[in-house]
């Protein structure tokens, strides 16, 4: 079995310092930090995190609570939460709570008894419950939130401008020359589905163009509810948007899944653009134009304010992280503009 002094000898190093780097001590160089973890990654060590706990008194545990464990937004994360716990030397502990079940704080506090955590990462939509915040706090566990509809200044948090993200793609659309623009909005009183929104009808009021209430339609963040607010968008051959923005990337794919049975060519009879660049974005033929959230970066700066500085010396902790556009296969000019 790999020990910490064999890791210690190929890093060529102190097992002090080893020590240090398996704490997150902040008193380490960097280039002494990275070869100390390139020693462990090609020695196969796994530090052994009872041994730890009961040195040090504290769990090195992470818990997220789920409400959908696919692929989408909180699979993503969830996955990217992994990795990061995994960098960290710590581990993630995930659990499963039905949002929309009247007794799920009850579900909460069965799952931090029975895991006994003490840091958490909190995602949409339980990052904006101010009930389970104060629920967590009794119980003394430190949380920070991801992509919470205000910046708390009471709390850890990260999150992206979502407006600003869903103004740059529909403003993507409107250069390519489209006039004609539809969105299939999320959830209802989500804050991700207002600030997506409030982008797409930013960007149509700074251009001139004109909102209409038919095209934009209700999705859930689903695929089956977007599919039939994408057949009553696209029903009327002669009056329908020549583009869509659908404020995920499951609920675009059933956009172009609808125009296919329409026998609508995406791009070249409609262009559909998404959110978040999950992995239905690039399993899709075309593969979708979208807005590439930093779940990696998010899920990395969540466990580092978590477990390498006392949770009360980062109290009203908050970041901004950048989104990307990314123009793939589903965007193109109208049929119009190429008649030209």
């Amino acid at each position: 079995m790999v020990t910490i002094f064999d890791v210690a000898k190929k890093a060529g190093v102190s097992i002090k310092t080893v020590s240090r780097v398996l704490n997150h001590a902040t008193n380490v160089r960097s280039e002494t930090r990275k070869k100390v973890q390139l020693a462990m990654r090609e020695l196969d060590y796994h530090p052994s995190f009872a041994a730890r706990e009961l040195r040090s008194g504290q769990s090195r545990a992470i818990g997220i609570i789920l409400s959908d464990s696919s692929g989408g937004f909180q699979g993503r994360l969830h996955m990217a939460a992994l990795q990061a716990c995994r960098n960290a030397g710590c581990f993630l502990t995930a659990g499963l709570i039905d949002e929309n079940d009247d007794n799920w704080t009850d579900e909460l506090a069965a799952f931090t008894s029975r895991t006994r955590v003490k840091r958490m990462i909190l995602v949409p939509p339980f990052c904006d419950s101010t009930l389970l915040h104060e629920q967590l706090i009794a119980e003394d566990i430190a949380f920070t939130l991801i992509s919470p509809s205000i910046m708390n200044e009471g709390a850890v948090s990260l999150g992206v401008n979502e407006e600003q993200a869903g103004f740059e793609i529909t403003q993507h659309l409107i250069a390519l020359g489209h006039t004609k623009i539809g969105h299939i909005a999320g959830i209802a009183g989500h804050v991700a589905t207002q600030f997506r929104k409030a982008g797409y009808l930013r960007a149509l009021s700074q251009s001139g163009l004109k909102v209409r209430d038919g095209w934009i339609g209700d999705g859930e963040f689903s695929f089956r509810d977007a599919l039939t607010s994408a057949r009553k968008m696209l029903a009327d051959a002669d009056d329908r948007p020549t583009a869509i923005f659908a404020a995920n990337d499951e609920m675009a794919a059933a956009v172009c899944y609808t125009a296919n049975s329409l026998g609508l060519s995406v791009p070249d009879d409609l262009s559909v653009a998404g959110f978040d660049d999950v992995a239905i974005a690039t399993t899709i033929w075309p593969p979708l134009t979208t807005v590439s959230q930093p779940f990696d970066v998010m899920a990395e700066e969540a466990v580092r304010r978590l477990i390498d500085t006392d949770p009360d010396a980062q109290h009203g902790l908050n970041s901004t992280l950048e989104c990307r556009l990314i123009i793939r296969g589903s965007t193109a000019p109208p049929p119009s503009a190429r008649e030209l």
